[in-house]
């Protein structure tokens, strides 16, 4: 069944959790954050994440290690939403880091799998150097207080709605906010983004599934696409001064995920954040497949987390989510 409006889970509920035994973690991957019934790769990584957070703190609980920062996911098979198991291998359980293997499975079969490494990320220490300009070009300045009221001069948000037969059902629990003047690089898009719910805040666990949700680089080099740089404002403007909804579409192709990785730079606070800066950048769109270079900022523009991704190109047709279509959607 699904998830009606005034009872949506949210992704803290989503990415849960609990112990089968010293070694495995069960989840149940609502359909609220699924595309159909299909669970989108970093909403498993958030969840193996959980599992690992877990894992370190009980079975190796000992060793002083809950934080994951490094982390190597490979997508084998599709997840669909109801119950998955998180297995944990001990691989290399050291004094200042600690190496396990995961792997994801569902009805008997693996979807994902990969490594992890954990370490007390508070306890770090060694040789520094401050950077700066880590986005080249700059994206345009924000100020939090004006994006919250909408007033930003540089920025428009939007927020698809949900509605029970939508297939974006995972994008609608966010709000985003993207330039009103786009980028001129094509390889490049730029989003601030919060949750929908003014109540929800993201935590560091929740990196994988933020990582997942802006790397629409390929929809620049369709002029026609509702998803480009320039029309996705357009249309987020059009839809404020009208006081209607803003409507969401399919992207004009689906990009399944082949695999993921995630690094840690900084611990979000344990209470979350309510605001994210993500930028992603593609080097080489080729071949039907392409990469993307993803980097999350803070508020305050301090490096948070780093990902690359690497994702097929399949060719879709684009169709408002409105439900009417649903069958025709290819994600």
């Amino acid at each position: 069944m699904d998830t009606p409006s005034s009872s949506r889970i949210t992704l803290k509920e989503a990415i849960k959790t609990i112990p089968v035994d010293s070694h495995r973690y069960q989840a149940d991957l609502p359909l609220d954050h699924c595309y159909i019934k299909t669970a989108h790769g970093g909403l498993l990584v958030s969840v193996i994440v959980s599992a690992l957070h877990q894992h370190f703190g009980t079975t190796l609980r000992s060793y002083g290690h809950p934080h994951t920062f490094d982390i190597e996911t490979i997508f084998v098979r599709p997840a669909a939403s109801g119950t998955a198991i998180v297995e944990i291998q001990d691989v290399k359980l050291g004094t200042s880091v600690s190496i396990v293997h995961f792997r994801l499975v569902q009805h008997g079969k693996e979807r994902v799998v990969g490594y992890a490494s954990n370490m007390n990320l508070n306890a770090e220490e060694g040789i520094s150097f401050p950077q700066h300009d880590i986005l080249t070009p700059r994206p345009a300045s924000a100020e939090i207080a004006k994006l919250m009221r909408d007033a930003d001069p540089h920025w428009v948000g939007w927020t698809i709605p949900w509605h029970p037969a939508s297939f974006l059902k995972p994008v609608t629990h966010f709000r985003f906010y993207t330039p009103i003047h786009a980028t001129p690089q094509k390889n490049i898009t730029d989003v601030w983004m919060r949750f929908a719910s003014e109540d929800e805040r993201f935590t560091t666990d929740m990196l994988g599934s933020v990582a997942d949700h802006w790397r629409r680089m390929l929809e620049n080099y369709r002029p026609g696409s509702a998803w480009n740089g320039v029309e996705i404002s357009k249309n987020a403007i059009r839809a404020a001064a009208e006081g209607t909804p803003f409507k969401g579409y399919s992207t004009s192709y689906a990009y399944p995920t082949l695999s993921m990785h995630l690094e840690v730079k900084k611990l979000l606070p344990s209470q979350g954040v309510q605001w994210l800066f993500l930028r992603a950048r593609s080097t080489e769109i080729k071949n039907g497949r392409f990469d993307a270079e993803i980097t999350i900022l803070d508020e305050r523009l301090e490096l948070v987390a780093l990902s690359h991704q690497v994702s097929f190109v399949l060719g879709s047709t684009q169709i408002p989510d409105d439900g009417a279509m649903l069958k025709h959607a290819r994600l």
